[in-house]
């Protein structure tokens, strides 16, 4: 009796070998692997459709940044690097006002409300900015000093520490590299 059932065991398990490598078998493998990357498409597609980055950069950073181009937001702050290196304080100033401008828009483009800076940087929650904020308002500061004393002196360094303060505010967010 044991031996029966060893046959019938080998026997049943050559039937399924032969039928596992039948061109049947094989061409429903082709078809299932098709039909797997087309619904791999579909979901990715849905995923889009559905916003789903948006929604990342919401989860991850706690807003929704606007998409601009890195490529642009680069050449627009070369443009204020490029002001620092004149030795002349009336360029130091502009370069300030210019970051601060750049920052204004993109706090106005993540959605928080003023008529300026001042109002946006209060709306800002206390988790939302990380470190940045506090350095971003003490920047703000130096940019409003600037504008509304016309005698305010500046030097290169202080004008070095407050771009860096916007440029890191602008890494934090992926606008720079």
């Amino acid at each position: 009796m044991s031996y029966d059932i060893e046959n019938f065991v080998i026997v049943l398990l050559e039937i399924l070998r032969n039928f596992y490598y039948s061109p049947f078998v094989l061409v429903m493998k082709i078809f299932l692997g098709i039909y797997l990357v087309v619904l791999f498409i579909d979901i990715v597609l849905m995923l889009i459709l559905r916003d789903v980055p948006q929604h990342l950069r919401v989860g991850i950073k706690g807003m929704d940044l606007p998409l601009a181009s890195k490529g642009k937001m680069q050449k627009r702050w070369d443009k204020v690097k490029s002001r620092l290196k004149d030795e002349s304080p009336s360029q130091y100033k502009v370069a300030i006002i210019e970051a601060d401008a750049i920052v204004d828009e993109i706090l106005a483009g993540i959605g928080y409300k003023g008529a300026n800076m001042t109002e946006k940087l209060e709306q800002v929650g206390v988790n939302h900015l990380d470190d940045h904020l506090e350095s971003l308002k003490g920047a703000h500061q130096i940019r409003n000093q600037i504008i509304h004393q016309a005698d305010f002196a500046i030097d290169q360094r202080m004008a070095v520490a407050v771009i860096g303060v916007y440029e890191n505010f602008l890494k934090y967010l992926e606008f720079l590299d």
